[in-house]
C-alpha cells in the first residue's frame, strides 16, 4: 500500500522523502504514521523498479537530499492499481486471535485477562479517535475531508474490534458454556 501512496503523491508533484512522509501523514492523519525508514526503503525499491527517478539538482545533492519524480512506467503501474477492483477482503491477522489460540481452552482465566486488557486498550484508542474527530469537525479539514474518512475508518475498526472482544469474553465466561460445548454450540455463535 505504501508504494502506491508514494506513487500517488509523486504524481501530484516531485518531492523529497521526508516531505513525502509529511504529506502522507497530513492526508491520512494519526491512523497510519509512516516510519521514515519505511519511506526511504520503499523509495529505493520504486527507483530500482524504474517507477520513480531521482531528479538531478546539484545544490540539493550537496545538501544530501534526493528529490524524486514519477516515471511514465510508475504512472502506468499506479493507474492499473487504481483501476483494479479489490479482489477480496483482507484476511484477519490480529494478535489477540493468535493469543487466544495459543492460550487454548485450558487457559480460560488467562484468556479473559488478556481480553480485558485489550478491551481497555481499545476503549482508550476509540476515545482518542472520538476526541480527534471532534477537533477535526470543530476546526475544519484542510484536506478536503480525506483525513476525516481515514479517521472514521479507524473509529469503525476500533468499535468492531471492541464488539469482537466482547463476543469472545461472553463465549468464554457465558452461562451454560459447558452445555454448549456438549451439544455443539448455540445460536450466539459461541462454540
Amino acid at each position: 500500500m505504501v508504494r502506491y501512496a508514494l506513487l500517488g503523491l509523486l504524481r501530484e508533484r516531485r518531492d523529497y522523502g521526508y516531505q513525502l512522509k509529511r504529506r502522507f501523514d497530513e492526508r491520512v492523519g494519526a491512523i497510519w504514521r509512516l516510519n521514515i525508514g519505511q519511506v526511504y526503503q520503499t523509495l529505493r525499491a520504486l527507483e530500482r523498479a524504474g517507477l520513480i527517478a531521482e531528479v538531478s539538482d546539484e545544490a540539493e545533492a550537496q545538501a544530501g537530499r534526493r528529490m524524486y519524480r514519477l516515471t511514465p512506467k510508475g504512472a502506468r503501474v499506479l493507474d492499473r492499481w487504481l483501476e483494479r477492483p479489490p479482489t477480496r477482503p483482507r484476511p484477519l491477522r490480529d494478535e489477540m486471535l493468535i493469543r487466544l489460540l495459543v492460550v487454548g481452552p485450558a487457559g480460560q482465566g488467562e484468556a479473559l485477562t488478556r481480553i480485558g486488557e485489550q478491551e481497555r486498550l481499545y476503549k482508550r484508542y476509540v476515545a482518542r479517535l472520538v476526541a480527534q474527530r471532534r477537533r477535526l469537525l470543530r476546526n475544519g479539514s484542510a484536506d478536503g475531508g480525506f483525513g476525516e474518512l481515514g479517521l472514521e475508518a479507524a473509529l469503525l475498526h476500533g468499535e468492531a474490534h471492541l464488539k469482537w472482544l466482547e463476543h469472545c469474553r461472553r463465549c468464554l465466561e457465558g452461562p451454560g458454556r459447558d452445555e454448549r460445548a456438549r451439544v455443539g454450540g448455540d445460536a450466539s455463535g459461541c462454540e
